[in-house]
């Protein structure tokens, strides 16, 4: 079985105050929300803590198959791309400095540097109207983040 998820993190100020949301549907309700937030964080940190969320969940749930939609492009190419070279260069982007959100990269890659793991992610549209992606936003959000302007 697939079990389909959204994340996703936010912050106002960057850094700030911030959090994330994880969501997951089916075609008549919700079956999992989670939400959490922090003093003084990043987005990108937010978006990443979202994601190791359900990494901890697949992690218990071999038996099914766990996918993501981000709509954080840095997150989705991260993940499916750049965490590979970057683990082979000691962590070091192509800049050769060190990688950013390092602690929580490191976390992610523990998770996903396994054989047939059982997980997969996918970019999603930002605040397009994508159900799934508005409901992560709300909790990441906490309702109340993007009207602190």
């Amino acid at each position: 079985m697939i079990k389909v998820f959204y994340t996703d993190g936010a912050c106002s100020g960057n850094p700030g105050p911030g959090g994330f949301g994880v969501i997951s549907l089916d075609s008549h309700s919700i079956n999992y929300a989670y939400s959490k937030q922090c003093k003084n964080t990043t987005n990108n940190r937010e978006e990443l803590k979202a994601i190791i969320h359900v990494l901890e969940l697949a992690a218990a749930d071999p038996e099914n198959e766990y996918l993501v939609y981000s709509d954080s492009a840095y997150a989705v190419n991260m993940i499916n791309n750049w965490i590979w070279n970057w683990a082979k260069n000691n962590w070091l982007n192509s800049k050769k400095k060190e990688v950013e959100n390092i602690d929580l990269v490191k976390e992610i890659y523990s998770y996903i540097n396994k054989d047939f793991f059982n997980f997969q992610i996918k970019k999603c549209s930002g605040h397009a109207g994508e159900l799934g992606n508005e409901l992560a936003d709300a909790l990441a959000t906490n309702n109340k983040l993007k009207y602190n302007k």
